[in-house]
């Protein structure tokens, strides 16, 4: 959903995060190829068979987090965030 954040659905599960807004963007190319990039990497490390609402959520704020890191920075592939870089971010937004 862009800069609205996103939502995923999973059995009864359903989960909506908010987009991390970022005032530093420079172009918006490559979000969606990363947003589904961290959503896939933690289906591939989790599984489906331990999702729930809480785990979606999860998932859904790490690859937000990460979509919003690459709109900062021109280009897409070569400029991917790093986990530590996506878990930095994160730490200094939720405190």
């Amino acid at each position: 959903m862009g800069k609205n954040g996103s939502m995923a659905y999973y059995k009864e599960y359903k989960a909506e995060c908010p987009s991390f807004p970022n005032e530093n963007t420079v172009e918006t190319t490559g979000a969606g190829d990363t947003f589904m990039a961290c959503v896939l990497n933690y289906v591939l490390e989790n599984g489906f068979e331990q999702l729930d609402e809480r785990k979606l959520y999860e998932m859904l704020q790490f690859a937000n987090a990460a979509a919003s890191i690459i709109t900062t920075k021109k280009g897409a592939l070569r400029v991917m965030p790093s986990e530590s870089d996506v878990r930095e971010f994160l730490q200094s937004k939720l405190r």
